[in-house]
């Protein structure tokens, strides 16, 4: 960047050259100060402009990091199960509502086989299995929320930036 000083007329224009450089940082626990820079003379008659750095609240940095963990419990919350049959079951909302509705029959009504739609095409469940189907699913939703909530508790109780993003969120999934 050239920037010219201006003098008492126009030919006196001083010409001075400007660089902004911007120091090392770790952008997980440090940002930019917007429009900060401190100015240092480069030796050579110009003016180097320094970004600013500052530490990123811990608070922000916990935020941050529990939006990430609350992402990630809702992908494995919805990835599905697999019996212990080898049978896939889906555990989208859609699909966990659907259940749901099924399970209630199910107790309702023990005797009576359920008609279903399975990735494979259609099946014929026993309200038993319906029953166990939903037991799973919901054991398996909870396994998830009670990950999630223990990973909020290690977040909170590190009491740096880079403790909070140590805490290793993608390991011990249900």
């Amino acid at each position: 960047m050239v920037l010219l000083c201006p003098g008492w007329v126009h030919s006196d224009f001083v010409r001075m050259t400007m660089i902004k450089t911007c120091p090392p940082y770790d952008p997980a626990t440090h940002r930019p100060v917007p429009d900060a820079f401190d100015e240092m003379p480069d030796g050579a008659g110009g003016v180097e402009l320094v970004q600013r750095i500052e530490p990123i609240p811990l608070a922000e940095v916990r935020a941050a990091r529990k939006e990430a963990l609350a992402a990630l419990r809702w992908e494995r919350e919805c990835s599905g199960i697999t019996m212990p049959d080898g049978s896939f079951i889906a555990t989208d909302d859609r699909s966990k509502t659907l259940l749901n509705g099924k399970y209630r029959t199910a107790e309702k009504y023990p005797e009576r086989l359920h008609r279903w739609k399975g990735p494979e095409g259609e099946v014929t469940l026993t309200s038993g299995q319906v029953i166990a189907i939903g037991d799973a699913v919901s054991d398996y939703v909870q396994a998830c929320f009670d990950r999630e909530l223990d990973l909020i508790a290690d977040i909170d109780a590190a009491e740096t930036a880079v403790a909070v993003w140590a805490v290793d969120i993608a390991t011990g999934w249900p």
